[in-house]
């Protein structure tokens, strides 16, 4: 086996679909990836420093430590370090607030109860309308919040007794009195400390271990040429891996070239540019519609195999990339697209021959200047605030029954309402059967290891014997899909509630029951909320992202080759971007529409999407992308001026058509129109395979969508049930 071949691994997995039965579900969400194992020990690992260093020095407050490990944790180095990066800011802005806010209101609950509440509202809107701020807003919230709901606990906090352990029988008798606003200060001050220290401790470790967003970029890219040189070569099997990278596009890996750019041990690592990206993305559309138009006659396509696998090599190891790439040939339909699979070809090569640096400054401008603070409908969709006050309330609500039950025991109540807080019906349902299920996973190995093993327990490595193999449990779980993620997060949040509960073994049931019952009461004041006020269909945010994956076709069959030929590459791979991501999201939040409920089915009053028909639009790029080079191709050729005009004409119309298309689908009106107004292929004059193509391509386009409107358009309706317009709004 080649060198090369042997250090890249297996290729990432892809969203296979729901499988069959839970066996089958376990066994392949459970299954090793790339990196797992790695990202598993490293989360475990922390763990262990943190919960080493806080029972050294006796900091407050372990397991919300410990779980922030777990929370923070990403998948490559570079946005967990800025996630905490950002996140101790926010904590030490959010102490200095509750401090300032405590001094104002301590000795006044009826005005601290209304600021908890706004504190809660503000941080859960912004954590959802400000992309780029959203975690560290959200920990200034938490902490901020959560900080506000101990001032009723104040007296408890100046009287509270020194211990030797955390257990009744092991309290001192010498009680040393505190102001009560001194003793309030200092607990808020060592709260900050154990959400900073974990925060810390995770920054140190990726900058040390962490996955290097740089290699995971060059990975990924690399196996995007392998997919294509076992295709060209004929190989059975990389049809649907190249259909499944065209679906995963290219977001995901501008984000890994971003985040690549970051500096590391004071250097800047070297990166190849976007273009490279966007020439590798477009090869695997350019095949996939080979595949479309001549099926599995792909020998002119076996001199591509050998050229892939040498761009692969160059990639990889940083070798050079060897002699120019062979000219693809063709005739008919094909033969555009041999010669863009050529020209595609030739820039890889191009772009690999140079040395990696950084990016140019027009790229530097595109791709690494930040982004807008709040989303573009900050304050017109109501989602936000909707979101907003349904946290806002469930956390009053923990409150209000913990207070009134003079139970503080349970405060476990106020953390999982704000760390649980989902969108949708389907999601709630689906992610609270997750946390339940978790919860009582982590709270039963708790209460295992309370009444089996602490007894027998004497001193730090005996605990790490025990945390290690349940947080590597939590850790591998929830790095999984997001079908079983939440649990293995929940599994390590009850188990360290449980566990952790002072400096030394935890013998005292009553604290774990009390924050057992915490975290369950939490789920359901969630469960309830979400689920009864403000219901999310998962149909109705499917339909969004459908409408805007829509609007993306509009903008892409809008553009116009200019005088040299060429579409603006920029606009082409911001919609290119944009439309992967809408496609992506609709798919990803379908995963959770087994969990809808009959009622809100109903609600939605529509002909429901499913996954295939949010994979037949997403197929859709393929036949356009086709069309933007012919286009560009035709532009730089003398046709006659009534073939240009009825091409013009029937891109003019396609933008209308998808524009009332993403309206029809967002609100369900015009549906007559946009099923009765699809327009018809134009009949091209010319000679030239070109044209031939572009004609052929418009009638798939065609085909494809009118197979998609006999999916989800207007159901037929008998006359004496209800008019056609109540018939046209009920479907859609």
């Amino acid at each position: 086996m080649k060198a090369h071949a042997a250090h890249r691994g297996p290729p990432t997995d892809v969203d296979e679909g729901d499988p069959p039965g839970l066996t089958a579900l376990l066994r392949r969400e459970l299954r090793p990836t790339p990196g797992r194992l790695g990202d598993s020990l490293r989360i475990v690992i922390v763990v262990l420093a943190v919960v080493a260093i806080s029972e050294t020095f006796r900091i407050p407050s372990i397991a919300l430590s410990a779980y922030i490990v777990l929370f923070l944790s990403g998948r490559e180095a570079a946005s967990t370090v800025r996630h905490a990066l950002i996140g101790v800011i926010a904590v030490v802005l959010a102490i200095f607030a509750a401090i300032a806010v405590f001094m104002l209101s301590l000795s006044e609950p009826a005005l601290r109860i209304p600021v908890i509440a706004v504190v809660t509202f503000a941080a859960m809107f912004l954590s959802r309308a400000s992309p780029p701020l959203g975690p560290g807003l959200f920990v200034a919230g938490f902490v901020v919040a959560y900080g506000l709901t101990l001032g009723d606990q104040v007296l408890g906090l100046a009287l509270e007794p020194g211990t030797a352990g955390n257990a009744a029988q092991f309290e001192l008798p010498e009680i040393a009195f505190v102001p009560p606003e001194e003793a309030l200060v200092r607990f808020l001050l060592w709260l900050s400390l154990a959400v900073a220290l974990p925060m810390a401790v995770l920054i140190v470790a990726n900058l040390l271990t962490g996955r290097d967003p740089a290699l995971l970029l060059r990975s990924a890219l690399a196996e995007r040429l392998a997919t294509a040189a076992r295709f060209c070569a004929g190989e059975s099997g990389p049809e649907r891996r190249l259909e499944a990278q065209a679906f995963e596009g290219s977001a995901g890996l501008r984000r890994l070239h971003d985040l690549a750019g970051v500096p590391r041990g004071g250097q800047r690592r070297p990166v190849w540019g976007v273009s490279l990206i966007d020439d590798i993305t477009r090869l695997g559309l350019l095949l996939l519609g080979w595949l479309r138009v001549e099926g599995n006659d792909r020998n002119p396509l076996v001199p591509a195999a050998g050229a892939c696998r040498r761009a692969e090599r160059a990639l990889e190891d940083r070798e050079a990339s060897g002699p120019e790439p062979v000219t693809i040939t063709a005739t008919g339909a094909a033969r555009p697209l041999a010669d863009a699979i050529t020209r595609t070809l030739r820039s890889i090569y191009d772009t690999l021959a140079a040395t990696p640096g950084t990016a140019s400054p027009k790229e530097n401008a595109a791709a690494g200047s930040p982004g807008r603070l709040l989303a573009a409908d900050a304050f017109s969709n109501p989602e936000y605030v909707h979101f907003a006050v349904k946290v806002t309330l469930a956390v009053m609500i923990c409150y209000f029954v913990m207070s009134m039950s003079d139970w503080p025991g349970i405060h476990t109540c106020i953390i999982t309402c704000f760390f649980v807080a989902l969108g949708t019906v389907g999601e709630t349902l689906h992610k609270a059967t997750l946390r339940f299920v978790g919860c009582l996973i982590g709270a039963g190995l708790g209460l295992g290891a309370i009444l089996l093993l602490m007894p027998l327990m004497t001193d730090l490595g005996d605990l790490f014997l025990l945390l290690a193999p349940v947080t590597l449990l939590a850790a591998w779980i929830g790095y999984g899909s997001q079908r079983i993620s939440y649990a293995g997060w929940q599994i390590g949040f009850a188990f360290y509630l449980v566990v952790l509960q002072g400096y030394g073994p935890t013998i005292d049931m009553y604290t774990a029951r009390d924050r057992t019952i915490g975290i369950l009461f939490g789920n359901i004041v969630i469960l309830v909320i979400f689920t009864t006020i403000w219901p999310v269909s998962v149909a109705n945010v499917v339909r969004t992202h459908l409408a805007r994956a829509l609007e993306q076709l509009a903008t892409l069959v809008g553009l116009d080759a200019g005088t040299d030929g060429e579409i603006p590459q920029a606009a082409r791979s911001a919609a290119h971007t944009a439309f992967g991501q809408a496609i992506a999201q609709a798919r990803a939040v379908l995963v959770n529409d087994p969990f809808e409920t009959s009622e809100v089915r109903r609600a939605a009053g529509r002909r429901p999407i499913d996954a295939t028909v949010v994979e037949q639009v997403g197929r859709q790029f393929l036949p356009v992308s086709a069309i933007l080079e012919l286009r560009a191709d035709l532009a730089r050729q003398n046709l006659p001026q009534p073939t240009q005009d009825a091409i013009h004409a029937h891109h003019q119309a396609l933008v209308g058509w998808f524009r009332k298309a993403a309206s029809w689908v967002r609100s369900g009106e015009g549906a007559g129109e946009v099923v009765d107004g699809l327009p018809e292929p134009p009949i091209l004059t010319g000679q030239g395979d070109h044209l031939t193509a572009l004609a052929t391509w418009y009638g798939l386009l065609h085909q494809d969508f009118r197979k998609v409107l006999d999916e989800i358009g207007p159901q037929t309706q008998p006359a004496i049930a209800q008019s056609v317009a109540d018939a046209l709004h009920a479907a859609g």
